[in-house]
């Protein structure tokens, strides 16, 4: 769902800020209004948060990959105005570290994912659980939905902007930037989320949610009653372990998405969600997740041991994130609308020209969300190279995004809590 540059005309990309600035200047403004001690670490987590699972591409009817962005459960937890600076600020980094989505294309990004998606998904969750306790199960299935309509509403407007690029910018017929048309660009990101990563989305929030339900109730009340320590109807709840919804989670979604799979991939399990699975280093996927396994196994008890027991369930949680990142690296394909210009030449035998001279404007330090040293990076070596370096990445991409939306956090406070956590005429 990252645009890259070259796929929007610099005028589209730009004239997206009509639409995205706006919105991020009244986010700004309605978080600084509960920012304090206790609220920035939240949006420093959640805004990790976003980034991590925008890391698990999954394969999508058309024989692509898409990912979850997880806008729509910050939107629940600490309010859609939040989820536009966390989910914003994820995005950011990952065009300017990581190199994915474009530096033009940064205002298109930015609205489809941390505006529309997170508005979308938070509207329609408060429409289905309206009048229920906090703690009900109709909340859960309520964000499910909710992050299911966000998450395709927000693929479908990458759709309709790809596809107006050819109709808008052409030479003499011929595109200039995106060559999908409308008939093309709409059905397929549509679909590739309807039937693929909008199922995951939905999962991954409603466990989430679930989790926090269970351990910290008391964000479920966004920033503002957080910070005021308002309360609310939490009503009685039906509690499950996390483990068991997770179970459930996969006992319900591993089947919808098979079934999805076999249908866009004409019944055939070599081909599933139209993809040639055969091109999957198979032995070098088993050495990539032995050898990430290992480092997991080391890594996480050294994480939870060190760190202070404030820390040690987000910790752990981001570590064990960090070191299955590379699930991430199994799918073949890429994401529509996110190919090379060389992607391009072999898939429809030309480059538009706008797309060429723009492809290449801005070049990232970790760019593909790998390390640019030899070891890592060189496409002669072993599968488990790439995956070493990808855990490292998703390290630093967390770590980074912490401390930035942090410092962000304490800049836009402007100054120390007031004695008794009063922050704006607001209780702490």
């Amino acid at each position: 769902m990252h645009i890259p540059d070259g796929y929007l005309s610099p005028v589209f990309s730009i004239g997206m800020g009509v639409a995205t600035v706006p919105a991020w200047a009244r986010a700004v403004r309605k978080v600084r209004e509960v920012l304090t001690t206790r609220t920035v670490p939240l949006l420093a987590i959640f805004a990790a948060f976003n980034f991590t699972i925008m890391m698990f591409n999954v394969p999508v009817p058309g024989g692509t990959t898409a990912h979850g962005v997880g806008g729509t459960l910050v939107a629940i937890v600490l309010g859609p105005w939040a989820a536009v600076v966390t989910v914003s600020t994820a995005l950011v980094l990952q065009a300017l570290f990581f190199g994915d989505g474009g530096i033009l294309a940064i205002f298109a990004n930015c609205f489809n994912m941390g505006v529309l998606l997170p508005f979308t998904g938070y509207w329609t969750y408060r429409l289905i659980a309206a009048g229920a306790p906090l703690l009900s199960v109709r909340r859960l299935w309520a964000a499910a939905i909710g992050s299911y309509v966000g998450i395709t509403l927000a693929g479908l407007a990458v759709g309709v902007e790809l596809g107006l690029q050819p109709i808008l910018f052409n030479d003499g017929g011929r595109p200039l930037y995106s060559p999908y048309g409308l008939a093309a660009a709409v059905p397929t990101m549509l679909l590739a989320h309807a039937l693929g990563a909008s199922i995951v989305e939905a999962i991954i929030t409603a466990l989430v949610l679930s989790y926090i339900r269970q351990h910290h109730p008391e964000y479920l009340t966004s920033l503002k009653a957080v910070v005021a320590g308002a309360g609310a109807d939490m009503g009685p709840a039906r509690q499950r372990p996390v483990w068991q919804l997770a179970v459930i989670g996969l006992v319900v979604g591993a089947p919808l998405l098979l079934v999805a799979g076999l249908v866009t991939g004409g019944g055939n399990v070599g081909s599933l969600f139209g993809a040639d699975w055969s091109q999957v280093d198979w032995p070098g996927v088993g050495s990539m997740m032995l050898v990430t396994a290992g480092v997991g196994i080391v890594a996480v008890p050294i994480v939870r041991f060190l760190l202070p027991e404030r820390f040690k369930s987000v910790g752990t949680a981001y570590t064990v994130a960090a070191v299955l990142a590379p699930l991430g690296l199994i799918a073949p394909g890429f994401a529509f609308g996110e190919g090379s210009p060389d992607d391009l030449m072999k898939e429809l035998g030309f480059v538009p020209s706008g797309l060429q001279s723009l492809s290449g404007i801005f070049s990232a330090p970790l760019s593909g969300y790998n390390l640019p040293l030899p070891w890592f990076s060189d496409a002669n070596a072993p599968l488990w190279h790439q995956g070493l370096g990808y855990e490292i990445v998703a390290v630093i991409g967390i770590l980074l995004l912490g401390a930035v939306v942090l410092a962000l956090g304490r800049l836009l406070r402007g100054r120390e809590d007031a004695p008794g956590g009063v922050v704006g005429g607001t209780a702490a």
